[in-house]
């Protein structure tokens, strides 16, 4: 259906990271398909708003869903991930009755509120192999401050363990309230944590920050300006490529822009045209010590209509098929699946 928005991940242009992109079309000469989600039938007892769910992530076959207080959001007792296998997610996708069967993953040390200050939960989660790596936010810098922890995942994901003496924290790159690190993605040994906010602020160019697998930082690497929020990535390809969830908030009037570049340079969806939030997934590539953008159309999601926004704070691939996509708890809990394929 939207083969003419997505390119293969072994070709496609890049572009060079600019102070601004010049527009290129004129939004009412060009509409874009957008790409419906099709809603996936979580259990309730894993539906609740209140896991704030910030991000999803592979194991092997088993999709891994991140509540942002894994433990609950006012406890301190255990904490559970959940898990879905890819055998079960296909046949959903086929019979959209069927519920998911869905696994708790115990997770050992994840409540952090004695370690750090202002401790607002995990925002989102990556596997290599064994570990695991997680993003940490909290409002006890200036005024936020965001972390990134290790930690080990035992057999077949049986449970994971948090090592809270391998936390390490990550310099916010604005001054902005409630906006750390909310994307993580993974390429040739090497991690690189993405910042909220990556449009153009200052003369600054955004950058993301490279460490390898022990957590010891390497770099500041540049990365391309994006307007509005970055809430969750995908993990990279053996080019490099991979995608990010960027996503507009109607109440977020901070993040507002007059004119949008990737709307301006290849137009928009319809539902697009006549709503205000903003659903859509960017390309991006690590390439030659920086983060780029792929020149291709961003893939846009149908929106809901009258307004109404999802938060989308996890994404990953589902092979070639499509993608994988969670809400927080706005409007609700919502695991869905949208298709890249005709």
């Amino acid at each position: 259906m939207v083969e003419s928005l997505v390119e293969s991940f072994e070709t496609g242009n890049i572009l060079e990271p600019t102070e601004s992109e010049t527009p290129t079309t004129p939004v009412s000469q060009l509409m874009l398909e957008e790409v419906e989600v099709v809603p996936l039938k979580l259990p309730e007892r894993v539906q609740a708003t209140s896991f704030e769910y910030s991000g999803l992530a592979w194991f092997g076959d088993f999709l891994v869903l991140l509540p942002q207080y894994p433990e609950g959001k006012y406890s301190s007792g255990g904490g559970n991930l959940f898990a879905i296998s890819k055998e079960d997610i296909l046949r959903a996708i086929e019979d959209p009755e069927f519920e998911l069967p869905v696994r708790d993953v115990p997770i050992f040390n994840s409540n952090l509120r004695n370690v750090v200050k202002g401790f607002e939960g995990f925002e989102s989660i990556l596997f290599v192999e064994q570990d695991v790596y997680l993003t940490v936010e909290s409002h006890g810098g200036n005024p936020m401050m965001g972390y990134l922890i290790k930690g080990v995942v035992k057999g077949e994901l049986e449970s994971v363990t948090l090592d809270p003496n391998s936390l390490i924290e990550l310099e916010p790159l604005s001054s902005a309230e409630n906006a750390t690190f909310e994307a993580i993605t993974y390429w040739d040994g090497n991690l690189y944590v993405i910042y909220e906010h990556n449009a153009k602020q200052s003369d600054a160019q955004p950058h993301a920050y490279q460490f390898d697998l022990d957590l010891q930082f390497e770099k500041e690497i540049a990365f391309p300006i994006l307007d509005y929020r970055i809430t969750d990535a995908t993990i990279s390809d053996l080019n490099g490529k991979f995608w990010v969830m960027n996503y507009f908030f109607p109440g977020d009037t901070h993040l507002a822009v007059e004119q949008d570049p990737l709307i301006s340079q290849y137009g928009q969806g319809e539902t697009h045209a006549s709503n205000i939030p903003v659903e859509r997934l960017v390309q991006l590539q690590i390439k030659d010590d920086q983060i780029l953008r792929v020149d291709q159309a961003p893939i846009y999601l149908k929106l809901l209509g009258f307004n109404i926004a999802r938060n989308w704070e996890g994404v990953v691939m589902l092979d070639e098929l499509g993608f994988l996509l969670i809400t927080d708890s706005f409007p609700n809990s919502q695991l869905g699946f949208c298709s890249i394929s005709s």
